[in-house]
């Protein structure tokens, strides 16, 4: 048995690999889960009059003692990123990039060893033009110098952007410097924002086959603002675009609907479930972006339940089908453990975008949810075992608006 199963996956891999040839640098087999600073600090350079929201050495380090010290390493959460308007405003004499004097006074090697010294990983930016989105030295006209320098500083995962440059220079310039990346010889996880660019700026369709060769995780739609707005719209794009997404996305290659908004205080508790639940139900990555100091209690539960921590980070990696039942949407996600080599467990979000509650039912079956022996059905957000069901059973739930119910179900 162990060898026919052997040559099975031997003959799955070398299909996969003909049909897309996905980078494979054994990097972000699972979705990065961490913490990046845009989407809370953006260009927040104003640190001299006291400004709430600094880009400084003093944050970063705040959230990596914040990672270690309470809890959320255990979770899962290991990466720490900082986003754009991090160096001066030129390179030195020898065209490298230099942290900001004042903001970072120590450098950015000081602050890898920081991170690195807890177990922790770091993340940088930058973009493909000449310059970044905020007008800060690009690696356009200096990727392999570059991309040394941020091996040199201890980098685990660079961000790049892709403003201000043509669709031809997007389409040339991800694939070099993610070669430059490789030849440091350093591993790093490398995120793009290729198709978002290709897309919405340009007017074209992204080939997602060519972008999964070269990158680990892209964006592909809006940055999230921090409003419920912005999350449902996220929710919807990837609900309606499933087919299109869902082929080229796994382990070392993710679809990344952009940044969690707690902590920032606009989202009920219901609509922290539905945003985390989506995410974790597309094995998307998992990045905060906030003060730390902000997360509530409740979100906090949120981001350390462990039985959601488990979906979201299944080693299959498998996208969330989205199916439509009465006015809910049913995502359905197989994940490990198995049982023998047939039946997975799965986990079912039934999620609710409208204000008014709605009562769904449905059968296992018609789902192909077949395990003869039935299923033990775990409410993940309670943490408690409801009860068991066979394959055939109906399942009725009332979902409140704005919310999500979500089962894990393992079979028996």
């Amino acid at each position: 048995m162990y060898d026919i199963r052997r040559a099975f996956c031997l003959l799955f891999l070398i299909f996969s690999l003909d049909k897309v040839d996905l980078l494979e640098n054994g990097l972000a087999r699972t979705p990065p889960m961490g913490w990046m600073s845009w989407g809370y600090y953006m260009c927040g350079v104003k640190c001299e009059d006291g400004e709430d929201k600094c880009l400084n050495e003093q944050l970063v380090l705040s959230v990596a003692d914040s990672f270690y010290k309470d809890g959320y390493q255990e979770a899962g959460f290991e990466y720490i990123i900082i986003d754009d308007c991090w160096s001066e405003k030129h390179r030195d004499r020898n065209g490298r990039l230099v942290a900001d004097r004042k903001r970072f006074p120590r450098g950015m090697k000081f602050i890898a060893d920081y991170i690195h010294a807890r177990g922790l990983k770091f993340g940088m930016y930058t973009n493909v033009a000449n310059i970044t989105c905020m007008r800060y030295p690009g690696s356009l006209s200096h990727m392999e110098l570059d991309a040394k320098t941020f091996a040199e500083w201890g980098v685990d995962y660079l961000k790049v952007d892709g403003c201000f440059v043509s669709e031809n220079i997007l389409n040339e310039a991800y694939i070099k410097l993610g070669k430059y990346l490789k030849k440091t010889g350093r591993p790093m996880v490398y995120s793009c924002s290729w198709p978002y660019y290709i897309q919405y700026i340009h007017q074209q369709q992204p080939d997602y086959e060519e972008i999964a060769r070269y990158c680990n995780l892209w964006r592909n739609y809006h940055d999230v603002q921090t409003s419920w707005d912005a999350v449902a719209n996220i929710v919807r794009h990837y609900r309606s675009h499933y087919y299109e997404l869902a082929p080229v996305h796994g382990p070392g290659h993710w679809n990344d609907p952009d940044m969690l908004i707690f902590g920032t205080g606009v989202l009920t508790h219901s609509q922290c479930r539905v945003q985390l639940t989506v995410f974790v139900m597309m094995s998307a990555p998992l990045l905060l972006s906030c003060d730390m100091k902000k997360i509530t209690p409740y979100e906090k539960s949120l981001l350390q339940n462990l039985d959601l921590m488990a979906i979201a980070q299944d080693p299959l990696g498998i996208m969330a089908e989205p199916h439509h039942v009465t006015d809910c949407t049913l995502w359905i996600k197989p994940h490990l453990p198995r049982k023998g080599d047939q039946f997975p467990s799965y986990s079912l979000a039934v999620m609710n975008l409208d204000s008014d509650a709605s009562h769904v039912s449905f059968r296992l079956n018609t789902y192909n949810l077949n395990a003869t022996d039935g299923y033990t059905i775990l409410d993940v957000f309670s943490g408690k075992f409801i009860r068991n069901v066979t394959y055939d059973d109906k399942i009725e739930v009332t979902v409140p608006g704005f919310d999500v119910i979500l089962y894990t179900l393992y079979p028996l």
